[in-house]
């Protein structure tokens, strides 16, 4: 293995070793090595004007050429490798926006099973379809982000998510975009067999990782978490103000969750929701109080 390449595959104890240390979440201390290694992997492709970025492909990713094969310690680094900006940008979002959300639930170490373990499921599953095949490659960390996402969806179903796409789509529960999720890979998998530029992407590899992690989010739960989950707060003087459904389930939500930073992100949802019982004006939910123009407030202890 190159220099810069077992410098990138570094990068991913590195990360661990500095999440469990710091007590920081696993899933940005990953993204941080996930960009680390794109800036290896474009240093690597301006020092070696012989092979470029393949030599640095080829120490990284899972390949076949042939009767030739990739070490087992590839189907772990090939989910740091990115093929190009967009690839690492589409990734890196995902995982900062969705990756925290998760693990502050359940804890580094399920999570940390959820990513890697589904990230070798999928990668396992691309190859049991091109089986036949003489030469691929494939890199990413699309598997194991899927697997967290299929996770999620089984874990937290009807958790309303606004997720960016071409298109603007109102807040859904999770468990709608799984199986959205699926239907378009699905379908662009079958574009993909026509050839074009979708042909490269490892459509089975994102259904087999969020399979997994649909399936498994149960067991995986059952792994003993070091996290100490947060009190349970009382937010029955929250009830005068529910009016309608939504503000029902975002109340439904607050009084079940333990996470104080997710008791903040739904009280925050309930504010921008909810009026002001005195002047009919919107609340905002500052310093642990739901507070009005008018001068009405309402602590939340």
């Amino acid at each position: 293995m190159e220099p810069i390449s077992a410098l990138a595959a570094a990068t991913i104890p590195a990360a661990i070793g500095y999440a469990w240390w710091r007590k920081a979440p696993l899933s940005l201390a990953l993204a941080v090595a996930i960009l680390a290694t794109f800036g290896l992997s474009v240093l690597a492709a301006r020092l070696d004007s012989a092979t470029g970025i393949y030599g640095f492909w080829d120490d990284l990713l899972v390949w076949k050429a042939g009767p030739s094969h990739s070490g087992p310690l590839s189907y772990v680094t090939m989910m740091f490798v990115h093929a190009g900006l967009f690839h690492l940008v589409f990734n890196l979002l995902f995982l900062i926006l969705i990756g925290p959300l998760l693990e502050e639930r359940i804890g580094a170490v399920r999570w940390g099973v959820l990513f890697f373990l589904g990230g070798v499921v999928a990668t396992l599953a691309f190859e049991a379809v091109h089986i036949a095949d003489q030469f691929y490659y494939i890199l990413g960390a699309s598997g194991g982000l899927s697997s967290v996402f299929g996770a999620f969806g089984r874990l937290y179903p009807r958790e309303r998510l606004r997720i960016w796409v071409p298109i603007p789509l109102p807040p859904m529960p999770a468990i709608y975009w799984v199986i959205g999720f699926v239907v378009v890979q699905f379908l662009l998998s079958l574009v993909a067999m026509g050839g074009g530029p979708l042909s490269g992407i490892a459509w089975e590899a994102h259904i087999a990782g969020l399979a997994f992690g649909f399936a498994t989010a149960p067991l995986v739960m059952r792994i003993p978490a070091r996290k100490k989950p947060e009190r349970l707060r009382d937010f029955s003087a929250l009830r005068p103000l529910a009016k309608g459904a939504e503000l029902d389930e975002v109340l439904g939500h607050l009084s079940k969750e333990p996470l104080g930073e997710v008791q903040r992100a739904w009280l925050e949802k309930f504010a921008a929701k909810a009026v002001c019982p005195q002047c009919g004006r919107p609340l905002r939910f500052t310093r642990g109080t739901m507070r009005s123009e008018c001068g009405w407030k309402l602590r939340i202890t």
